[in-house]
């Protein structure tokens, strides 16, 4: 004789970077055990897959483009289907982080954060829009939480910036017209031609892109030192 059909609960939470409300269910079993199995191998690739793979299946909402997810969208969304899947809570481990306190102590210590205190923070001095000189100015565009992924693939700092500026130009413009349709090796002979402050001003874009963040403060028991520490990014809840 089959066994009966379990129903799951549906709720409601709307996607940070479009605005757009989306329906999801909790994840099941069988899914929490593919997560389980990409953190444990801290491979940044597996790791995407596992959430990707896990939010296309709770997400009931049709039509949801998963890969224009923004990092932020990614780690937002799926905490909250965490929360309601797992508990509101996050139960972590937690070692000391300054080097004077990590030389004299190796314990960890336990910590319990509240998800719905987990915030995206935003960075009033973000912007999309970075003037060149002369009339000159690139508009960029927030990048999809794949592209990180594969960005960290490269070797060095410098090629992973490279190739995150050029998939993040949405366009190029001067006071006569507007460039959108480039290739990318044109792309990377405009860039090699910038100044190193110009670049700069075109890597800030990136540094002040919308983040999940939160700050906690613990007094370990073993040595009576306060640290305050800032968890960012989906995998240091999970840790």
């Amino acid at each position: 004789m089959a066994l009966p059909q379990l129903s799951t609960p549906e709720f409601e939470t709307v996607i940070p970077s479009s605005k757009e409300p989306i329906k999801f269910r909790p994840f099941l079993v069988k899914e929490e055990k593919i997560l389980y199995m990409a953190l444990e191998g801290g491979e940044q690739k597996d790791i995407y897959n596992a959430t990707m793979g896990i939010l296309e299946s709770c997400i009931l909402t049709p039509g949801v483009n998963y890969h224009d997810f923004t990092s932020y969208d990614l780690e937002y969304l799926f905490l909250k289907l965490r929360s309601k899947s797992v508990g509101e809570k996050i139960d972590l481990n937690i070692k000391h982080m300054k080097e004077e306190y990590l030389e004299k102590c190796k314990a960890s210590n336990k910590v319990s954060i509240d998800i719905d205190s987990i915030e995206i923070q935003y960075d009033e001095n973000h912007s999309d829009t970075v003037e060149l000189g002369n009339g000159i100015g690139i508009k960029l565009k927030d990048p999809n939480a794949s592209l990180f992924t594969k960005i960290n693939e490269k070797d060095n700092e410098f090629d992973q910036m490279l190739s995150m500026v050029y998939n993040c130009v949405d366009f190029v413009y001067d006071e006569n017209d507007v460039y959108n349709d480039f290739t990318k090796e044109e792309m990377n002979d405009f860039i090699g031609q910038l100044s190193k402050d110009q670049f700069e001003n075109i890597t800030e874009f990136f540094n002040t892109i919308p983040a999940l963040k939160h700050t906690i403060e613990f007094t370990c028991p073993e040595c009576g030192e306060t640290e305050t520490i800032i968890l960012e990014g989906l995998q240091s809840f999970f840790t």
